[in-house]
C-alpha cells in the first residue's frame, strides 16, 4: 500500500501515462496514482498536489515541460476550466475518440478475466460535427442581483458557474432559455436561493424536437406558488414553446430531479421527435436519447452487431418510451419491450399506434419476471436487447441468462466499468464477437458502447 509519498501543495514532476474516466490525465509518482485535470497521455508535467488518499492523490497542472501532446487544443469554451459540463475540449477530435476507444479496453483489462483479441475493439464511431449536438437543457436558476440566470454545477461539487452559451446544445435550446428568463426575470419570478432553501423557481427543463422545431419547457418549483404558476402559462408566446410544464419538487437534495408532481400546465401534452421513419410523441419526464445523429448511428449498430434475418422473436430490456424497439421491428418478426416504468410503457405502446407497428408491444414490469413469464409460456427470445442504467444488469437477471442463455445478447452501455464487470459474470456461457464504442457526448468523457455477445 502506497502512503505518505505526497503532501499537500508539494510540487512534483508527473508523466501521464492515461486517461481516467472522468477525463483528468493519470500519472504515478512512487507507485501512487496522481489524477490531474487538463493533461494528456505523453505530457511531463509539474503539478502541484491538492488532495492526498489513501490509494490515489489529486493534482493541479502548473505548467508542461517539453512537448506538448499532438492531440492538445485550446479549449473553445470560456467556461471550460470552472464547468463541470465537459472534460474533453483540451482534447482535438481525432484523439478524442482515440481516449474513449482506449477507456473501453481499459475497463475490460481491469474487469475482464481472460483474454480478448484486440481486433473486436472496433474504432469509436464519431460525429461530423461534434458540436451543438444535445436537444435537452436541464438548468439551476439563480438570481444575480439584477436578473434570472442559469449555470451549470463544477465538477464533483454543488457550486454553480453562470453560463450563458454552452456550445453542446442545440442552439435553439439557448435561444429559448434566454427569451425564457427574460420573460420569468420581467415578471419577477423568485429564484430558489439554496443556502436559505427558500424562494420559488429552481430549474428550468428545455426539450427541442428537430424533427418539428417544437420546444418544450418545464419549469421545476421548490415549492408550489399560484403566481409563478400563472405568469408561466404565457411562456408559450415565446418562439417554438408549445408546451408548459409545471414540476414540484421540495428535496433540497435532489439537485436536478423532477418531482413527484409533474402535470401540463398549458399547450401540447407531448412533442413529436423523429428517428429515421418513426415518430415518438415525448413527455417531459420521458427519456430519450439526448444527441438524435448519433442515436441514429448507435441504433443501425445494434442492428448490424446483431445480423438479423427477420425470422427473430426480439426483447427489448429497459426500453423507456421504446425506441430501439420500435427502430428494430421492421427487421425482426416480433419485438417485446419491458421497463418498470409505467408512464414510459404507456408512451410506448401509444408510439406503436402512433407508427402503425404491428410486431410490436410494450409491458410495464420487472424484466426477469417478464422473461420467465414469457419463456413458460413458449415465448423464447433469439436476440435480448439490453440497455441498462449506469449500475448494469441486474445480478438475478444476470444469474437467470446464465441458465437461459439466448442465442444472442446486444448490450447497450454508457458505462464501460459496469459493462466489462457485467460481461466477465456472463463468460461462461457467452463470448464476445464485437466491441464498438459510440461518441454520444463528444466534448465530454462519456462512452456509449454496443456489445454483441453470443451464446457458447
Amino acid at each position: 500500500m502506497v502512503t505518505n509519498v505526497v503532501k499537500e501543495k508539494q510540487e512534483i514532476l508527473l508523466s501521464i501515462k492515461r486517461i481516467g474516466i472522468n477525463g483528468e490525465g493519470i500519472g504515478y509518482y512512487k507507485r501512487l496514482a496522481v489524477f490531474v485535470n487538463n493533461t494528456l497521455p505523453g505530457e511531463e508535467c509539474v503539478v502541484r498536489i491538492t488532495e492526498v488518499n489513501e490509494k490515489y492523490a489529486k493534482a493541479v497542472l502548473v505548467k508542461i515541460k517539453g512537448e506538448k501532446s499532438p492531440y492538445r487544443v485550446e479549449a473553445k469554451c470560456p467556461h471550460y476550466n470552472v464547468c463541470g459540463g465537459c472534460q474533453f475540449q483540451h482534447i482535438n477530435y481525432e484523439g478524442q475518440l482515440k481516449y474513449k476507444k482506449a477507456l473501453v479496453q481499459e475497463a475490460f483489462e481491469r474487469y475482464y478475466d481472460g483474454k480478448l483479441n484486440p481486433v473486436i475493439f472496433k474504432d469509436t464511431i464519431g460525429m461530423d460535427n461534434p458540436w451543438y449536438y444535445r436537444n435537452k437543457a436541464k438548468l439551476p436558476v439563480r438570481y444575480d442581483g439584477k436578473r434570472l440566470v442559469t449555470g451549470l454545477y463544477a465538477f464533483d461539487s454543488n457550486k454553480l458557474v453562470y453560463v450563458d452559451n454552452c456550445d453542446v446544445e442545440k442552439k435553439d435550446i439557448r435561444c429559448a432559455v434566454d427569451e425564457i428568463l427574460k420573460y420569468l426575470t420581467k415578471y419577477q419570478v423568485i429564484a430558489y436561493n439554496p443556502k436559505l432553501r427558500d424562494g420559488v423557481l429552481r430549474h428550468v427543463v428545455v426539450r427541442s424536437s428537430t424533427a418539428t422545431k417544437e420546444i418544450q419547457v418545464t419549469l421545476i418549483l421548490f415549492k408550489k406558488d399560484e403566481r409563478t404558476i400563472k405568469i408561466a402559462e404565457g411562456l408559450t408566446s415565446i418562439k417554438n414553446v408549445v408546451s408548459v410544464y409545471i414540476s414540484i419538487n421540495n428535496d433540497t437534495d435532489a439537485l436536478e430531479n423532477f418531482g413527484e408532481n409533474t402535470y401540463l400546465l398549458t399547450g401540447k401534452k407531448t412533442i413529436v421527435e423523429k428517428i429515421e421513419n418513426f415518430s415518438f410523441e415525448l413527455l417531459p419526464t420521458a427519456f430519450f436519447q439526448l444527441n438524435l445523429e448519433q442515436t441514429v448511428k448507435l441504433y443501425n449498430q445494434v442492428v448490424k452487431s446483431a445480423r438479423l434475418k427477420g425470422y427473430e422473436k426480439v426483447i427489448d430490456a429497459y426500453c423507456g418510451v421504446g425506441t430501439i424497439g420500435l427502430f428494430l421491428s421492421k427487421y425482426v418478426k416480433e419485438v417485446r419491450g419491458i421497463d418498470t416504468n409505467e408512464e414510459a410503457i404507456k408512451n410506448a405502446n401509444n408510439n406503436v399506434a402512433i407508427n402503425d407497428v404491428k410486431n410490436a408491444s410494450f409491458y410495464a414490469g420487472d424484466v426477469l419476471s417478464n422473461i420467465t413469464k414469457w419463456y413458460k409460456k413458449g415465448f423464447e427470445a433469439d436476440v435480448l436487447v439490453v440497455d441498462p442504467p449506469r449500475t448494469g444488469l441486474d445480478l438475478k437477471l444476470i444469474n437467470y441468462l446464465q441458465e437461459h442463455p439466448v442465442k444472442k445478447l446486444i448490450y447497450v452501455s454508457c458505462n464501460p466499468a459496469t459493462l466489462a464487470k457485467n460481461c466477465n459474470h456472463l463468460q461462461k456461457k457467452y463470448h464476445i464477437l464485437s466491441i464498438q464504442p459510440l461518441d454520444m457526448f463528444p466534448q465530454t468523457s462519456n462512452t456509449e458502447c454496443v456489445v454483441c455477445l453470443e451464446r457458447r
